[in-house]
């Protein structure tokens, strides 16, 4: 196995493969990553057996092969390469893997097992979906940020996909908070919800490059994001994700308008008073007026601000998490966004003013005030 490549375009193809590969392993194969060369071009994959991911890019090669290889090591050194080509080798013989560059020569041993589980095997799509990557990318940001990391609710530490002939919605929620994104571009014709795991879709998030073109193929078990170069292969979480839609309030009465921007920054600085465990931020809403304060009695600290809105309805003093409440400002565009209340113990709707073909909804949950 034998093949001459462009330095830039293995350090931006083998990250990749790596970030799915388990530091440490009771099974040791998978700590290593695969190369499979066939007509000039490079396959590298990496797997946790939950995730697979595998991207590729041309090459200029001599002879066709496979070979496992030390994932951590292969990584360190191609990270630290100038620019420039390098010469790859393998002798079946000794095992022994030999990189040339410029600079210097590099000798590693291959692993002994040269197939990585390779859970393509398994896959057998049932339903797809073209989109853009950065319209996937983009419905992934605006939700994940308020998924679980509690692993006592498996459920939620996903991203739940509702796949339909009508478009395609994505939530996630803690319980605390929520974020729901909807696209009525993105159509299947099979109807499917389905939970990605966090670290998947933030992989996804990560591996695509905004223009590419992405085809989503999923089953009961497993999706598959995949572009030309790039595919991400995860399992499903197999659970049943709450009934998010009942939490969602329908009658909150009590509506603010403000500027994403002038409420997003007076949080911030607010918050910096706040009790450190809980982030408490109260508003107290009145006519075209919602003032912020927050306290940490412990250390004898406050603040408080104002910020002009229009609000016509009864005053309303009710409090939350700042940092909730400032990440789902922070995943919203638009210069404007509407708050919708109905009592001091019921959920807030957040929503930006004007809505884009995705309708984007933040909920987040109120703290019981402070004596």
């Amino acid at each position: 196995m034998k093949f001459s490549a462009n330095i830039a375009d293995l350090q931006a193809t083998l990250p990749k493969a790596t970030s799915v590969i388990p530091t440490r392993s009771t099974l040791a194969q998978l700590e290593n990553v695969q190369f499979d060369l066939k007509s000039k071009k490079l396959s590298i994959m990496g797997t946790d057996l939950e995730i697979c991911a595998r991207s590729s890019f041309d090459v200029s090669s001599k002879t066709d092969g496979s070979v496992s290889i030390p994932a951590k090591r292969l990584a360190e050194i191609v990270r630290s390469l100038p620019e420039g080509d390098i010469n790859f080798s393998l002798d079946k013989t000794t095992r022994r893997i030999s990189l040339v560059t410029a600079q210097g020569n590099y000798i590693m041993t291959s692993a002994e097992e040269n197939d990585l589980p390779d859970m393509a095997k398994e896959f057998k799509p049932e339903g797809s979906a073209p989109c853009s990557a950065e319209t996937l990318k983009n419905m992934i940001s605006t939700t994940i940020f308020a998924a679980s990391a509690n692993e006592f609710r498996v459920a939620m530490m996903g991203v739940l996909f509702q796949f339909s002939p009508d478009g395609t919605t994505c939530v996630a929620t803690d319980g605390l908070r929520l974020a729901k994104i909807t696209n009525p571009d993105l159509k299947t014709a099979v109807e499917r919800d389905i939970i990605v795991p966090a670290k998947a879709a933030n992989l996804v998030a990560k591996s695509f490059g905004d223009s590419e073109e992405i085809t989503i193929n999923f089953s009961a078990t497993q999706i598959e994001f995949k572009s030309e170069k790039t595919s991400i292969l995860s399992r499903l979480i197999d659970e049943q994700y709450p009934n998010y839609e009942a939490v969602i309030p329908r009658e909150n009465q009590k509506v603010m308008t403000v500027s994403r921007s002038a409420m997003l920054s007076s949080l911030k600085r607010v918050m910096i008073f706040s009790e450190f465990d809980t982030r408490q931020v109260r508003l107290q809403l009145g006519k075209n007026s919602v003032t912020l304060t927050a306290d940490n009695t412990e250390e004898g600290a406050n603040a408080k601000e104002e910020v002009s809105c229009d609000y016509n309805h009864d005053d309303l003093l009710i409090g939350f998490n700042g940092k909730q409440m400032e990440e789902s400002l922070s995943h919203i565009e638009g210069d404007e966004v509407t708050f919708k209340f109905s009592t001091p113990t019921r959920a807030c709707i957040i929503e930006p003013v004007k809505q884009s073909k995705q309708e984007v909804l933040m909920l987040v949950m109120p703290l019981r005030l402070n004596a």
